[in-house]
């Protein structure tokens, strides 16, 4: 970051990067503030399940991805969670033995980027969607708060 004053990164900023699997991205901004890299109350499907930054990464089979998550501190014992049945990370990385095999590896892996990448604006309906969790403890599709 070259000297930047400490940045704030924002649920939002983390989920672009992870939906558009720019594991640098990821990376960097998780370098800059990994404050929300366990919440598991990013992603969600039609059913009220709802799982976080790694289990997204589980679910598109991204050894990169899963590799830069654990690099920052996540959690290899989060759930997904919600309406439908709960499921860990392990059980979601079922028939990926690479990604199995980060997530057995009690070490940290390594992860350098190879491009330096713009940090992305931030949606306010994903951050709007954050503070009334943390307020109120309820979650719903950022969609829903339009």
């Amino acid at each position: 970051w070259g000297g930047m004053p400490e940045y704030s990164v924002s649920r939002s900023q983390l989920k672009v990067a992870c939906e558009g699997q720019q594991w640098d991205l990821l990376d960097k901004l998780l370098e800059a503030d990994a404050t929300h890299l366990n919440d598991n109350a990013l992603f969600t499907d039609t059913w009220g399940t709802w799982w976080g930054l790694l289990i997204a990464a589980i679910h598109w089979n991204s050894c990169d991805g899963v590799r830069v998550l654990l690099k920052h501190g996540a959690d290899r014992a989060c759930t997904a969670w919600g309406d439908g049945m709960p499921y860990t990370a392990l059980e979601a990385a079922e028939g990926q033995p690479e990604v199995t095999a980060l997530l057995l590896d009690p070490a940290r892996p390594e992860y350098a980027r190879t491009t330096d990448p713009p940090l992305p604006a931030r949606d306010e309906a994903v951050e709007r969607q954050g503070r009334i969790r943390d307020g109120a403890g309820l979650v719903f599709p950022s969609g829903s708060l339009s």
